[in-house]
């Protein structure tokens, strides 16, 4: 079923055209003239153009010119009641995907409009992969033997055979975008793109571009016109990571999309139509968001479809050594480096540690380590502090390698100011620029400290 746009200025022709389609299921708009065809197609998007060659104000060439300029990838079907061989050349040169003469039968018209509509989707979808084939993975991701993790693979596991939007909670690092990936994987929109968004990465000005896309002069600096994630991601899936931090405008825009299926580009007049999953992640408590106003209920409940809770690190000990190993064998091209492997006391120190981080932390730790370490992973590699328990207290008096009292002090300040920023980020639920004002720094020095730090 598509979306078709008739430009026909007899009355009777008309009608016939739009029955007979529509006994296809298809959508049928329709134009009396080219002034009003062009309208049309200016202001919606249609998936197929069944376009008269003599219209009363205009060639339908000339009509066809534009329409093709404006979107190359629009199927139109040229009608004439005249068989002309020059006037067919010219119409497929400009881009018609076929040249009917009148009269014609009902079946050929249908079956012309259903290879349009059928290579237009193709065509968006190859569009979208090939924008974002360096984004799929296809792996089956090593997130270790828990019951906890088990219970969350059989979840993923079901809700990926659907089409339902789905809400990833848990804390910063616990691998939620892991998860959506891999719901991603094991749905039928598998060989389609997989795209992610971090609402809170970006200012809030720029969201909404990201996600819907925009037309040349929208606003200052807008030179091209550029998609849309939705666009991007079409036939796949799009993950909006930390959705809580979206703007009330932004979030009633996604909500109407989620309803209609449908986008605009800012400063665009035609709704484009999308096939996107969505799957959100949020590491804050949305009822409480809801109950604080800076969250919409309406959207929180057309999201919440299906909910999904990604336990900490924490929560998961048993799982830290399988995790541990794959992280090595990662880090180990990462360093172009051989390890032979952890220790059993670095084993140790690894399944002690508090892990505020989550699963991000874990993996950082071991790339530092391979880095650091000739061989075997030790202890002193880890740089994990005291590497107690959590809710244990920490030594008065830290480990060091060596008393060199400059280098001590410069690494005692980078572990403090590392525990203090991820303190910051998880009281504020992941929102760096509330992070920023509770640490009183501004928001670069946040970011600058978030990546010398690899706590993203």
């Amino acid at each position: 079923m598509g979306n078709i746009l008739i430009v026909e200025d007899d009355a009777d022709t008309r009608y016939v055209l739009k029955a007979a389609l529509e006994t296809g299921r298809h959508n049928c708009a329709t134009a009396a003239s080219a002034a009003e065809g062009l309208s049309l197609a200016d202001s919606l998007t249609f998936d197929a153009v069944v376009l008269d060659m003599l219209l009363g104000d205009s060639d339908g060439l000339a009509v066809l010119e534009k329409l093709k300029n404006d979107d190359p990838g629009l199927p139109v079907v040229i009608l004439t009641g005249h068989a002309d061989v020059k006037s067919a050349v010219r119409a497929m040169k400009l881009g018609a995907l076929d040249y009917l003469v009148k009269p014609f039968g009902n079946e050929e018209l249908l079956l012309i409009i259903e290879k349009a509509v059928k290579e237009r989707r193709l065509k968006r979808e190859f569009d979208a992969l090939r924008s974002h084939v360096k984004s799929a993975h296809g792996q089956e991701p090593v997130t270790g033997e828990s019951r906890a993790i088990k219970g969350v693979a059989e979840l993923a596991r079901q809700v990926a055979s659907t089409d339902l939007t789905v809400i990833l909670s848990g804390p910063s690092g616990s691998g939620k975008e892991v998860w959506a990936r891999e719901i991603h994987r094991l749905s039928q929109r598998a060989g389609s793109p997989f795209v992610a968004l971090d609402c809170g990465a970006l200012p809030e000005n720029l969201v909404e571009s990201e996600l819907f896309g925009y037309e040349r002069g929208a606003f200052t600096g807008a030179d091209r016109r550029k998609q849309g994630l939705f666009e991007a991601a079409f036939g796949g899936t799009l993950f909006l990571d930390e959705i809580a931090n979206l703007t009330p405008g932004t979030q009633a825009k996604l909500l109407r999309v989620l309803e209609e299926r449908k986008i605009r580009h800012l400063g665009g007049k035609k709704d484009i139509p999308v096939d996107t999953r969505v799957i959100a992640a949020a590491n804050k408590d949305l009822a409480g968001c809801i109950r604080d106003g800076s969250f919409r209920e309406d959207l929180y409940h057309r999201l919440n479809q299906f909910a999904l809770q990604v336990p900490a690190l924490a929560e998961r000990r048993e799982d830290i050594p399988t995790l541990a190993a794959f992280f090595l064998r990662e880090a180990e091209k990462l360093v172009n480096k051989k390890i032979s492997g952890i220790s059993d006391q670095a084993m140790s120190a690894l399944t002690a540690y508090a892990w505020p981080g989550n699963v991000r932390e874990l993996r950082n730790a071991i790339i530092r380590a391979a880095l650091l370490s000739g061989g075997e992973i030790q202890p002193a590699h880890l740089a994990l502090g005291a590497s107690v328990p959590a809710g244990a207290a920490a030594p008065l008096i830290p480990d060091v390698e060596s008393f060199n009292l400059k280098e001590s002090l410069k690494a005692a300040r980078a572990r403090t100011e590392s525990r203090l920023i991820a303190a910051a980020l998880a009281k504020t639920g992941g929102n760096k620029l509330r992070a920023a004002k509770l640490l009183s720094i501004d928001r670069k020095a946040l970011y600058n400290k978030i990546k010398e730090y690899s706590l993203e």
